[in-house]
């Protein structure tokens, strides 16, 4: 009580109050944040930071997976090397291991990205169209499918040295994503055979010759390009071979000539 009659008291005890009161009125003015916005702001620079984080580990993620498949295909599963794919992708060894495990993990994490790829970029674009009759469903999944050929010839590449090599990873990828992709395709495929829109034939060979049309330029692109002057993999050919297989599959003539000789 003495300390706070001293204060009280005398000639100098209001002005000091005063003096204290306005000094803390200017030290803590009253749009400073609250010990919860603080809180609040710092959980949003972490969040920032985890986001980015996870950004960046998923870019990685992917850049590996596209370098692991173009080596797959470039060399097959037994001849492929891991270090390559690191070297590749601008990364180690380790950061590999780390993501994938081992060399048939990532196999399998390289292929399942690729038919989800395909999955976004020719089934469900062609499944969407539901109201498309069955020449113009077929039209679009030929030009799509071309496209996605052209774009990912090592699809093909991975699919021709998995077949041939044959074994258990041939069996998972057909088990896990051929079947229910090419049950997609072929129901639309028998109503163009039922309606003689596409000459008579066995089911499986009309799929295989669709994809094998398809694909093969694209696979043999270098060879084209050196024996008769032609780029297959330009835009203007991507399409022009798209819509030369949707003629020749169902007899069509109409429609502007798009023949172009070799330069």
């Amino acid at each position: 009580m003495s300390g706070l009659s001293c204060i009280l008291s005398g000639d100098h005890g209001p002005r000091l109050i005063g003096q204290g009161m306005e000094s803390i009125i200017h030290k803590q003015p009253s749009d400073a944040p609250t010990a919860s916005e603080r809180a609040a702001k710092q959980g949003e620079a972490s969040g920032g930071r985890r986001r980015l984080s996870q950004a960046r580990a998923e870019a990685t993620r992917s850049r590996i997976l596209h370098c692991a498949r173009q080596v797959f295909a470039a060399h097959g599963f037994a001849a492929a090397n891991v270090r390559d794919i690191a070297r590749a992708a601008g990364t180690t060894h380790s950061m590999i291991t780390y993501h994938f495990g081992s060399k048939d993990e990532l196999w399998r994490e390289a292929v399942r990205d690729m038919f989800a790829l395909l999955q976004r970029q020719v089934i469900d674009p062609v499944e969407a169209e539901a109201e498309l009759d069955f020449e113009q469903r077929f039209r679009k999944l030929v030009h799509l499918y071309t496209r996605y050929s052209a774009e990912h010839p090592e699809h093909a590449r991975i699919t021709v040295s998995e077949t041939i090599a044959g074994g258990e990873r041939l069996e998972w990828m057909v088990r896990e994503f051929v079947s229910a992709n090419q049950a997609a395709t072929t129901g639309n495929l028998t109503q163009l055979l039922d309606r003689g829109l596409v000459p008579d034939m066995p089911l499986p060979s009309l799929l295989y010759a669709m994809v094998g049309m398809i694909q093969l330029p694209f696979m043999l692109q270098k060879e084209a390009q050196l024996a008769m002057g032609y780029d297959f993999m330009t835009d203007e050919a991507v399409e022009a071979h798209a819509e030369a297989v949707v003629r020749l599959l169902t007899g069509s003539v109409h429609g502007p000539a798009t023949r172009k000789s070799p330069s």
